[in-house]
């Protein structure tokens, strides 16, 4: 009988030690998720490296701050100037090093009109906000920021059907760079109606990455309408990712929130607004080519609440359902890739 080696038996041995230790992990149950109440008058919160951002509803003042949380975990007004509606901040890389959080302010932000973008870098001192002069004019919305580089939505004035076009510009740059929106070709729908040719849709929501935007169109006709997820690389075509309909009979608008590109990933957040309510089919969800995850926990108490952003925050994750709050850790699952949902009977991005 053939024995083995000394080396070939301790070779055996640590492959079993390992396989072991593997099984007892597997075994092991996850930590245990704990919640942190940030802010309980918080909303629209966005995060990155070690730094969260959002707006604060000073309701004695009756005006909006923009708080800051370090990555020591302090929480404080950044020191700019108070807004009149949201701030709509997004963090992100700033070039040369550390993070700025860039944000809109607008001269009617119940109509989004007037408004321009500014950037703030965290966590330097003496630093002081200042507004991003981009090429081109117009009311621009739904900042975001990866280095030198910004994406921003811009206002269409009187374009019903493409009320909105995004753009990417380098930072002191010339002319911004239109991207490419998937346009409706037209068609009826099961219900007997019939989807209008050309319509591009509402931006609600628009990240930025190294190579890559993502971004959330709304398109709406009637009682009926779409939220749908895209990815698209810098200077290519966008990609449907996921989509969701709602009609007469949901309890809120469905609606994608708050995309983000991080670690190969594409994040966003599906609020579902079930006709039934159920807080359940609201899911945070997380793309890569071939493969979907959801987290492990339910963001909201009921289906119609008003839920605006759930962000990846480390090995975490923040969210404004009653204000701003953390979850640690966050644990994910495999999910069957989405099927886009639409109301046509065939199957195109729109109708």
């Amino acid at each position: 009988m053939h024995r083995a080696g000394p080396r070939l038996a301790r070779r055996a041995t640590i492959a079993g030690v390992v396989a072991l230790a593997a099984v007892l992990a597997a075994a092991a149950p996850a930590p245990a998720a704990s919640v942190t109440l940030l802010d309980p008058a918080g909303g629209g919160v966005s995060a990155y490296g070690g730094w969260a951002a959002w707006t604060h509803e000073d309701a004695a003042a009756n005006d909006t701050l923009l708080d800051v949380r370090s990555p020591n975990g302090v929480v404080s007004a950044a020191p700019v100037a108070p807004g009149t509606g949201p701030f709509e901040v997004e963090l992100g890389p700033r070039a040369g090093g550390g993070v700025s959080a860039v944000y809109e302010r607008c001269s009617d932000p119940a109509r989004s009109l007037g408004c321009a973008i500014y950037e703030y870098p965290l966590g330097v001192a003496g630093a002081s906000e200042r507004a991003l002069a981009i090429p081109g004019g117009g009311s621009d919305t739904h900042p975001a920021i990866w280095k030198d580089r910004v994406a921003f939505a811009r206002a269409n004035a009187g374009n019903a059907k493409r009320p909105d076009a995004i753009y990417t510009w380098t930072i002191g740059g010339g002319t911004p760079h239109a991207a490419l929106l998937q346009a409706s070709r037209g068609g009826h729908e099961p219900q007997g109606g019939r989807w209008p040719k050309g319509l591009t849709g509402e931006i609600t929501a628009l990240t930025i990455g190294p190579s890559q935007i993502a971004y959330v169109t709304s398109v709406l006709n009637g009682s009926f309408g779409e939220s749908t997820l895209w990815y698209e690389p810098i200077g290519g075509r966008p990609e449907l990712i996921d989509q969701e309909t709602g009609g007469a009979g949901n309890v809120c608008p469905p609606a994608f929130l708050s995309p983000l590109v991080a670690g190969g990933w594409l994040y966003a957040y599906l609020h579902a607004c079930d006709p039934t309510g159920n807080p359940r089919l609201d899911r945070l969800t997380r793309y890569r080519r071939g493969r979907a995850e959801r987290a492990r926990y339910t963001f909201v108490h009921h289906g119609d609440d008003g839920i605006g952003s759930v962000v990846i925050d480390g090995t975490g994750v923040d969210w404004d359902d009653e204000g701003v709050s953390l979850l640690a850790p966050v644990s994910w699952k495999r999910m069957a890739l989405p099927v886009a949902q639409t109301f046509c009977s065939r199957a195109d991005p729109f109708c």
